[in-house]
């Protein structure tokens, strides 16, 4: 054999090689790709669902993730690698709590098939579960039951009043007196009735007057409910309310020439860190607008859950700068989308409110 006859044999080899490694895919065949629940009971809790699926082709499979379109879902997948004509799941698993009505949600699984991202269909109709005399007061403090945990007065302007009124409810044998202690000199306080009846239900009238409290941003107040009960006399009560400027007098022109705050960025990754480090991120910021930007506050949504540190002045003219450096502590904080956020009350009033967000992802040490 010639030394060219034996170069053109190893050529047409190698591409014959070449050419089967080409064509080396695996397939995933999926035995349906939709399930109809039908309906489902709110109670029942989970509804699950398995889907299976064949890899018809001719290389390993690997599923990588399965994903969700929502929160209500969890998925789960096979995780081995899965042989040409061997088969692998994907179980879905639908929350129907606090849910009503029809859905019509999707999982997307992503693999190394010849389809790369396979879309999985679930639906149906959820029955919502009759509600209890217990779903009407979910917290309790001795024998006093709670329409709600604490007064969610939502966003006031800093000239408004506003009232709220939290339902209760006596589950006591005796009649229960209700009167109020610590108080803050912007908050009044009403119960009707005074005393409550055995097996009775009441109310509390509260009246928040945000022009005296002369505070933004996220607001805390405390106060007691002073009561007979044998079980915990003295109840603590909490008022949460954002406070923000009054924008509605504006005219146009000082709409024209109001303040503008614009942040170079509004989320920050700060990677993967051990846990126990300090993350220290800054926002900065700058006002575009023609007035004098005013930063009023910046607290994290949760209390001590991070520091908050404005930089610099905190009334800034046009195209003058400024930064607020966030500190998270991540002592006992592990995970893989850790996040804090931080609630920025300005005098903008196409911004009032600015959300900063910094996540990452915190191992042990």
């Amino acid at each position: 054999m010639t030394i060219m006859k034996a170069k053109l044999i190893l050529l047409l080899l190698t591409l014959a090689l070449v050419r089967a490694n080409a064509q080396k895919a695996a397939v995933i065949n999926f035995d349906t790709r939709l399930h109809d629940y039908g309906s489902i009971k709110e109670e029942a809790g989970k509804a699950a669902f398995i889907f299976n699926f064949t890899n018809t082709g001719n290389d390993t499979l690997r599923v990588s993730e399965a994903v969700p379109s929502c929160s209500c879902i969890q998925a789960e997948w096979t995780k081995t690698p899965v042989a040409p004509g061997q088969k692998g799941t994907v179980n879905v698993f639908y929350d129907p709590n606090q849910k009503f009505g029809k859905f019509d949600k999707k999982v997307t699984v992503n693999s190394n098939a010849t389809e790369p991202g396979v879309a999985l269909e679930i639906k149906g109709a959820v029955i919502p579960r009759v509600k209890t005399f217990v779903d009407s007061f979910p917290s309790k403090n001795g024998n006093l039951m709670f329409a709600a945990k604490a007064f969610f007065l939502k966003t006031l302007t800093n000239v408004q009043i506003k009232t709220d009124t939290m339902f209760v409810y006596n589950a006591w044998s005796k009649p229960m007196n209700i009167s109020f202690r610590d108080l803050p000199s912007y908050v009044k306080c009403v119960a009707v009735p005074a005393t409550l009846s055995p097996l009775k239900r009441g109310k509390i009238i509260l009246t928040y007057d945000a022009s005296k409290r002369k505070d933004y941003g996220l607001i805390t107040d405390n106060f007691t409910i002073v009561t007979n009960d044998s079980i915990n006399a003295d109840k603590q009560e909490t008022i949460n309310a954002t406070i923000t400027d009054d924008f509605s007098k504006l005219t146009s022109a000082q709409m024209e020439n109001a303040p503008r705050i614009a942040f170079t960025s509004q989320t920050i990754d700060f990677g993967t860190v051990k846990e126990g480090e300090i993350v220290k991120k800054t926002f900065d910021f700058i006002n575009n607008g023609k007035d004098t930007l005013l930063i009023r506050k910046a607290t994290p949504f949760f209390k001590d859950d991070c520091k908050v540190n404005i930089l610099g002045m905190t009334a800034l003219a046009t195209n003058q700068s400024g930064s607020i450096e966030i500190e998270f502590d991540t002592k006992g904080r592990i995970g893989n989308d850790v996040k804090r956020t931080i609630l920025v009350t300005t005098n903008d009033p196409a911004k009032s409110f600015v959300i900063l967000v910094i996540k990452g992802i915190v191992v042990p040490k």
